[in-house]
C-alpha cells in the first residue's frame, strides 16, 4: 500500500514531469527517424542501408577515442566541484576531443586503401567519419549539460530541432536531389554541424568556458579514459560491430542492410533506456554526493527504471512483426526471424548501463576496465563462432549471449552497492 502510495505521489510531482518530458523527446525524435525509415527503405537500397549501417558504426566506434571519457568524467564532476573550478576542468578537458579528431583524420587517410578494399568505404568517410564523431561528441556534450542544469524543456527543443534539421536535409538530398546514400550522410552532417556550433554558444553562455587549463586535470582524464575507452569499445563490439562481422563472414552488404533494419527496432529499447538514465542518472549522482546516502531512493530509481524497460520491451518485441508487415518491403521481413533477440540482448545491457553508475561516479578505473575488457573479449568470440555458423541470425544469437553475460559480469562488479541497496541499512554515511 505504501509503495502504490509513492507511485501515485511520484505521478503528480515535478520529477514525473521531467521523466516524460525526456521520455517524449527521445521518443519524438526516434519516431520521426522511425517514420523516414519506411521512406528510405523505399528510396535507398539494401545496399545502401548496409554502407550506412557501417558508416554510422564507424562513428560509434570512433566516438571513444575521440571523446577520451570526457563525457562520463564532465558528468560526475559537475555535481562534485563548486562553478569556477568546474568551469576549469570543463575547459580543459575541451581541448582533448578536438586534437584527436585531427589524429583520427590522420589513421583514416593513411588506411584508406584497406577500408576501401574490405569494406568498400568511400574515400569522403576518411574526413566525413572523424567530423561527424566531434559534432557527435559536442551535442552529447551539450544534452548532458543542458540534463544536468535541470532544463527538460531546453533539452526536448536541441533534440527535436535537430533531428527535424537532419530529418528535412535527407530528404531533400535523397528525394528531390536523388544522392542516395551520400544525401543521407549530407543531412547528417549538416545537422551535427548546426548542433555543434550552438553547443559553443551555450557553454560560453553557462559560463563554462575559462582562460586557463590545468595540467591536473588532462593527466587526471588521461588515466580515466583509459578504462572509459575500454568501455565505449565494448558497447561497440557487444552490438554495433555486428555488421562488421556480417559483412566479413557473407560478403553481403545487403544482409548487413536487412540485419541494421531488424537492429533499428530492436533499438527503440536503447532510445528508452537512454530517455530515462537522462533522468535517473543524475539523481542517483547526486544521491550518491550526500553525505548519507540514500540507499532507499537509489534503489527506487533501480526498480522503477527497470519495471519501465521490461514493459517497453515486451511491446517493442509484440509490436515489430506488425510494423514489418504493414510497411517494409517483404526483402525486408527475414530480419523476422531473429529481431526478438536483439530486444531481449538490448533489455539485459540496458539494465547494466544503469548499474554502470556506481562504478562511473567513483571512477573505478580497475573495475571499469576489467569489465569492459571482457566485454570485448567475449564478443569477439562469439561474434566470430555464431555469425560465421549462421549468418544474421548467429548475429542477433550473438548480441542476446553477450549482453546477458556482461550483466552478470556487472552485477559481480557492483555488488557491494546493490547489497547495500537491499539490505535493511539503508543509510551509509560516506567517509
Amino acid at each position: 500500500m505504501a509503495a502504490l502510495q509513492g507511485i501515485l505521489k511520484f505521478g503528480k510531482s515535478a520529477e514525473m514531469r521531467s521523466v516524460a518530458v525526456y521520455t517524449i523527446s527521445n521518443f519524438a525524435s526516434k519516431g520521426i527517424s522511425f517514420l523516414l525509415l519506411f521512406y528510405f527503405a523505399h528510396e535507398l537500397t539494401e545496399t545502401d542501408f548496409g554502407l550506412l549501417n557501417l558508416f554510422s558504426n564507424g562513428i560509434l566506434f570512433l566516438m571513444p577515442f575521440v571523446s577520451m571519457g570526457v563525457l562520463q568524467s564532465v558528468n560526475t564532476e559537475y555535481f562534485k566541484k563548486d562553478k569556477k573550478e568546474f568551469s576549469h576542468f570543463f575547459s580543459t578537458t575541451l581541448v582533448m576531443p578536438m586534437i584527436l579528431t585531427l589524429f583520427a583524420m590522420g589513421i583514416f587517410f593513411m588506411f584508406r586503401q584497406q577500408l576501401q578494399q574490405r569494406y568498400s568505404f568511400p574515400a569522403i568517410f576518411v574526413v566525413m567519419i572523424p567530423l561527424i564523431t566531434l559534432f557527435n561528441f559536442l551535442n552529447e556534450h551539450l544534452i548532458n549539460m543542458v540534463r544536468n542544469s535541470g532544463d527538460p524543456v531546453k533539452y526536448l527543443f536541441i533534440n527535436i530541432g535537430r533531428l527535424l534539421a537532419e530529418i528535412t536535409l535527407a530528404v531533400f538530398f535523397v528525394g528531390a536531389m536523388e544522392l542516395g546514400w551520400m544525401g543521407r550522410v549530407t543531412g547528417i552532417f549538416i545537422s551535427y554541424f548546426m548542433i555543434a556550433l550552438y553547443a559553443f554558444f551555450y557553454f560560453k553562455e553557462q559560463g563554462f568556458f575559462i582562460n586557463s587549463f590545468k595540467r591536473k586535470y588532462l593527466y587526471d582524464e588521461l588515466l580515466f579514459s583509459i578504462p572509459i575507452i575500454v568501455m565505449q569499445v565494448g558497447v561497440f563490439f557487444m552490438g554495433s560491430s555486428a555488421g562488421y562481422f556480417i559483412e566479413y563472414f557473407t560478403h553481403d552488404m545487403a544482409q548487413v542492410g536487412i540485419f541494421s533494419i531488424a537492429a533499428t527496432f530492436g533499438s527503440v529499447i536503447i532510445v528508452l533506456c537512454t530517455a530515462m538514465l537522462q533522468y535517473s542518472y543524475p539523481k542517483v549522482y547526486s544521491l550518491l554526493a550526500e553525505k548519507n546516502i540514500d540507499y532507499a531512493a537509489i534503489r527506487w530509481h533501480l526498480l522503477f527504471y527497470a519495471g519501465i524497460m521490461l514493459l517497453g520491451t515486451g511491446i517493442v518485441i509484440i509490436a515489430t512483426p506488425l510494423a514489418y508487415k504493414m510497411l517494409l518491403k517483404e526483402s525486408y521481413h527475414a530480419g523476422l526471424s531473429y529481431y526478438f533477440f536483439i530486444c531481449i540482448g538490448y533489455f539485459f545491457w540496458s539494465i547494466s548501463y544503469f548499474l554502470y553508475a556506481f562504478m562511473l561516479y567513483r571512477k573505478e578505473k580497475r573495475k571499469l576496465l576489467m569489465a569492459s575488457s571482457l566485454s570485448v573479449l567475449i564478443s569477439v568470440l562469439s561474434h566470430s563462432l555464431l555469425v560465421k555458423q549462421w549468418g544474421p541470425y548467429g548475429a542477433a544469437v550473438s548480441m542476446c549471449v553477450v549482453y546477458l553475460v556482461v550483466l552478470l559480469i556487472t552485477i559481480f562488479f557492483v555488488r557491494k552497492p546493490l547489497s547495500q541497496l537491499f539490505s535493511n541499512n539503508l543509510y551509509k554515511t560516506e567517509s
